[in-house]
């Protein structure tokens, strides 16, 4: 067994998840690794790296800006809170509540780690308790837009329909789970449709927002599941990573050879907590 020791000390119980759908999953990462553009990033740069500068004597911040990254996957100005040499994996799955959604919970529960979890709003009625389940078994429940649909999300103009969309699913888990998440997952991930004024607007709107750093493909492989696995232990080196994987039958036949996998490699396993929240999302943006 697994012991629950993230940095997030054992598992208190959360807020949302959300998953994608059959027909718009495989657009995810696609989507998401598309570099976005450099305008944008460097604002959110100047932002963090005159964070910590003195001003200059004209009263203007330093203007010195990083070189831009060449590696897409995140994650930012703060890290979780863990001891020396320790690493933490975050496992999360999107597109769910649905069949699937209890199985996973079965072999959570059988290994002893909790996840994380993005339910996408249309879903929800008829699994509630699914829902419920995966709150009470110590997982957080994060949200991830009630139709998970690109146009409706997107194509209009700005951030209205997303930020909507997200309001709407939040009251809908306040009335099965008693509280309002606040963590979300935006479908297709943030790159390349969210860029830096979009994301100024889902943090005043009260969200925080979660990409990932490994990308298990598992929407890409549902007949070679090893594929899965494999695409795993390829992208899984940091010290802190978070885990993109989804509520489908792939998914749960290699899941255990994945924990078994993460728990080899001396990770420790942990559930996004709001009160130690650190940012992981494409666009560095420590707003989110």
């Amino acid at each position: 067994m697994n012991k629950q020791s993230s940095p997030v000390k054992k598992v208190v119980k959360g807020d949302g998840s959300t998953p994608q759908t059959e027909d718009n999953a495989s657009k995810d990462t696609a989507d998401s690794t598309t570099a976005e553009p450099k305008t944008e990033e460097t604002q959110v740069q100047q932002e963090q790296s005159s964070a910590n500068k003195p001003l200059h004597n004209t009263g203007e911040e330093s203007k010195k800006i990083p070189a831009k990254s060449t590696q897409i996957p995140v994650v930012a100005p703060n890290q979780p809170k863990k001891e020396q040499g320790q690493k933490i994996v975050y496992l999360t799955f999107d597109d769910g509540p649905g069949k699937h959604t209890e199985k996973i919970l079965e072999i959570l529960n059988r290994y002893q780690v909790h996840a994380t979890f993005f339910m996408v709003g249309r879903q929800l009625s008829g699994y509630e308790q699914a829902v419920r389940d995966s709150h009470e078994a110590g997982n957080y429940v994060g949200l991830h837009s009630m139709s998970h649909s690109k146009k409706k999300l997107y194509d209009g103009d700005g951030s209205g329909a997303f930020i909507k969309e997200f309001t709407q699913e939040q009251k809908l888990m306040k009335q099965i789970l008693g509280y309002s998440p606040t963590l979300i997952r935006a479908p297709y991930g943030s790159k390349p449709e969210i860029g830096y004024n979009f994301r100024g607007d889902i943090a005043k709107a009260g969200f925080k927002m979660w990409d990932w750093t490994v990308d298990s493909k598992d929407w890409k492989y549902p007949n070679s599941p090893d594929r899965i696995v494999k695409e795993v232990k390829r992208q899984t080196h940091r010290d802190v990573e978070v885990i993109l994987m989804h509520e489908k039958a792939q998914t749960i036949k290699v899941l255990p050879q994945i924990i078994e996998y993460l728990q080899k490699k001396g990770y420790t396993f942990a559930v996004y907590k709001p009160d130690q929240h650190f940012s992981v999302n494409f666009g560095k943006d420590p707003r989110l």
